[in-house]
């Protein structure tokens, strides 16, 4: 699965060092502590599959890989669940940001420059990998997917998510032909953006000794009240059937 020939991780690192993930959640001033609360309570009340996730790996203990951790903000949620957490991303200005928040919170984490294609650590060096809607953004995912495995110890568990292709929100985007990942305009597109289906993902990671996948999340916050305000009784079976994120336990 390859897009454009001519975009490489320097063009993806290029668009996501300006384009600093879910700062649409404030507009309060960059890494004050009204800005890391304001993110950190509009992402969690919306994206109730994280808070889900991160209730089930609670009392967790071990060594764990976030590939593209972006500003930290599950990094610190996953310290919290008791991991010892090592965290990449491809862009040195997220990190930073991602540095004054974990002080901020009192987490230690170990911040890291790196790339999904090619990860920096021993092979069977962790005990789980993390990485919610990063993988998607490269232009080798295979290549990620089989580092993501290459690092993971046998037994350990991946715990990523990836664009959902027959979800709601994907028709949305390909029937108006709107740009994703938070554009400042219609013409302002994140360079790679691969979606799947269920049996794809299935055979993405097939060299997993096994794949759990569901679907969760229908509306994204750009659907306002109906991300927020609609219950949850209704949004969690709307995201098992037509939701954007897979969800995606794999074991290697």
């Amino acid at each position: 699965m390859k897009p454009d020939p001519d975009v490489t991780v320097e063009t993806v690192k290029s668009f996501w060092e300006s384009h600093v993930n879910n700062e649409y959640y404030t507009k309060e001033a960059r890494a004050t502590a009204a800005y890391f609360d304001e993110i950190e309570s509009r992402r969690y009340r919306a994206h109730y599959n994280l808070v889900d996730l991160f209730a089930s790996l609670r009392g967790s203990s071990g060594k764990l890989l976030e590939v593209g951790c972006g500003i930290g903000v599950d990094s610190i949620q996953l310290a919290k669940c008791g991991f010892d957490v090592t965290a990449v991303d491809l862009t040195e200005h997220a990190l930073e940001i991602a540095k004054d928040y974990a002080a901020q919170r009192n987490v230690s984490i170990d911040f890291q420059l790196g790339n999904a294609e090619g990860l920096s650590f021993p092979d069977e060096h962790f005990d789980a990998v993390y990485s919610f809607g990063v993988l998607h953004h490269t232009p080798d995912i295979e290549k990620a997917v089989a580092e993501v495995r290459r690092v993971l110890r046998p037994g350990g568990k991946a715990y990523v998510m990836l664009y959902h292709r027959d979800s709601l929100v994907n028709l949305v985007h390909r029937t108006f032909r709107l740009p994703y990942e938070s554009p400042r305009d219609r013409s302002d597109h994140c360079p790679v953006v691969y979606t799947f289906s269920r049996k794809q993902v299935r055979r993405l990671f097939g060299d997993f000794g096994s794949v759990a996948v569901e679907a969760a999340y229908p509306f994204t916050y750009g659907f306002g009240p109906l991300c927020t305000k609609t219950p949850l009784a209704i949004r969690r079976p709307l995201g098992k059937a037509i939701g954007w994120h897979l969800m995606i336990t794999a074991v290697r």
